[in-house]
């Protein structure tokens, strides 16, 4: 049911994004719309400024709903920009016009005062599939665990059940999160979960374990040892708008691609 009530409330935020005119690609010359991943939202939101203030007379919007709802929303024409973090684009996005920005890591985090600080790929896996239901199971507390999971829109969550394997089989007992913030918030405010989230959202509140034995850094994800990362896409409907082409070749400029590096993503350029 909870998994139900994510889906249907994503796709009530595509809905609201469509009645809210988010733009008709294309409607208005000095507007732009991006929509999707809520990893890269933050990072986005950034670009936006930076190119705002070389073009002060265009306005962006920037609408966080998840990937694989940004990606319906850029093939029905309602954004300008679709924005999804995944490992690989899903087929939905096949025949969309798609562009790697940066690289983003994707962290395994507890609450800063578990004991745990480390846990091997195949353990995380088996929390997060159901078959290690205590902290005992992996060296910690004797207490149940808590798994923070994102809805099934995210782009987040589609790469890390990629890498992991787990794939439809996510334990009954994930508690599901609309956003990397409130996936964040979840972990922090309880001693005994465990989640994961972008790099970007990795803060003192919450502590992101080693996996395999490798920090989650990165330097570690740019040198390919840390093992789950994902890359972020612009997506557009056929050719891009001429706006929409200055803005994602401002992403990709030595200024924007500092922006990305500053607001903890892995530049590609």
């Amino acid at each position: 049911m909870r998994r139900f009530l994510a889906v249907l409330a994503a796709g009530f935020l595509a809905a609201g994004l469509l009645a809210a005119g988010c733009g008709s690609r294309g409607s208005q010359s000095n507007k732009l719309t991006l929509a999707g991943s809520t990893a890269f939202a933050p990072v986005a939101d950034k670009l936006a400024k930076g190119f705002q203030a070389k073009n002060p007379n265009v306005k962006i919007d920037i609408h966080s709903i998840g990937s694989i709802v940004g990606i319906k929303s850029t093939n029905e024409g309602s954004c300008d920009i679709g924005m999804a973090d995944v490992v690989e684009l899903p087929a939905t996005a096949a025949s969309l016009k798609s562009t790697a920005i940066s690289r983003d890591g994707i962290a395994v985090v507890v609450h800063p005062g578990n004991p745990v600080k480390g846990l091997t790929k195949d353990q995380v896996m088996k929390i997060f599939d159901g078959t290690f239901s205590n902290w005992a199971d992996v060296g910690g507390a004797d207490h149940a665990i808590s798994v923070i999971a994102r809805e099934e829109s995210s782009g987040t969550r589609s790469a890390f059940d990629r890498i992991l394997g787990i794939k439809g089989r996510l334990t009954k007992s994930a508690q599901f999160q609309n956003s990397n913030g409130a996936c964040q918030l979840a972990v922090a405010t309880d001693p005994h979960a465990i989640g994961y989230v972008s790099f970007v959202m990795v803060d003192a509140s919450v502590h992101a374990l080693a996996v395999d034995g490798v920090e989650a850094t990165i330097q570690n994800v740019r040198d390919g040892k840390f093992p789950i990362s994902a890359t972020d896409f612009f997506l557009t409907r056929g050719e891009p708008t001429p706006l929409a082409k200055s803005f994602i070749e401002f992403a990709l400029s030595p200024e924007g691609q500092k922006l990305i590096a500053d607001a903890g993503l892995i530049p590609l350029k």
